[in-house]
């Protein structure tokens, strides 16, 4: 992976995962850094959205233009001034995009942009390069990626079940930003977001699964739709601890919460 981001899912994919029913077309509302899509083997059909247009533009560029990010990465100071520099400015070619947005997420401290990480013992710099330079854009090459609002993105999706891509053989798993965190992603959600996700998801017909934390609004709306609600465990930082639960349309061979 070369994005870091606050909440991403490679260190508990494999956990989820187990939860995930076997499928043909794999979508996701939601990549962000990728965690889930990254770590998991390669459905045969692929469709992936983020609205944030810094997402969408890294992994258009990594798909497009790989060798010239890697030539710019290189070359980049790691410098308070660039950092008050791309703090007040941002950048509209797709590849300095790409590299402010690079700089900022990984290279500050938790990813909010404010303070470069610096420390004898590590080189996010270097880590971040040789990360790209082992990534493949071949594992995105043929994804669907949409910039859109995950609504508007499920609506333009066309499932026909009288062929190889219907409802019955898609799986959809949705990673939003968490009810009532703070985090540094550019749209956070409201409970209004979460009603509607849980009523586009629902209405899709498609087996889905959502990631979040046990909030007890969210735990409210999967009791009041018969959902299924399985722990797959805390996770910790500096000011709390909370649970993360993974909720679905359809029974696993776990016990679910209710």
């Amino acid at each position: 992976m070369i994005l870091r981001r606050l909440g991403n899912k490679s260190k508990i994919a494999k956990e989820i995962q187990k939860h995930f029913p076997p499928h043909k077309i794999y979508i996701e509302p939601f990549f962000g850094a990728g965690g889930m899509f990254f770590n998991k083997p390669k459905a045969k059909y692929n469709i992936v959205n983020d609205l944030d247009s810094d997402v969408f533009n890294l992994f258009q560029v990594v798909v497009n233009q790989k060798t010239e990010l890697e030539e710019m990465l290189y070359t980049m100071p790691l410098h308070t001034d660039l950092l008050e520099f791309w703090k007040e400015n941002n950048e509209t070619e797709p590849i300095k995009k790409a590299l402010r947005f690079l700089f900022l997420s990984n290279l500050t401290f938790l990813g909010i942009g404010t303070n470069l990480k610096f420390g004898t013992n590590r080189n996010d710099k270097k880590l971040l390069y040789e990360n790209l330079l082992m990534f493949t854009n071949k594992t995105l090459f043929d994804v669907q990626f949409m910039n859109k609002d995950f609504r508007v993105f499920f609506n333009s999706i066309e499932f026909d079940d009288r062929g190889t891509s219907g409802t019955a053989e898609s799986f959809i798993y949705a990673d939003p930003p968490y009810l009532g965190t703070n985090d540094n992603y550019s749209n956070s959600f409201t409970k209004d977001d979460s009603i509607d996700l849980f009523n586009s998801l629902q209405e899709t017909g498609c087996k889905w699964a959502m990631s979040e934390f046990d909030n007890e609004f969210i735990l409210n709306q999967a009791k009041e739709r018969n959902l299924n609600v399985y722990i797959i465990g805390e996770r910790q930082n500096m000011k709390n601890r909370k649970t993360e639960i993974l909720i679905t349309n359809y029974k696993t061979s776990q016990i679910s919460l209710f």
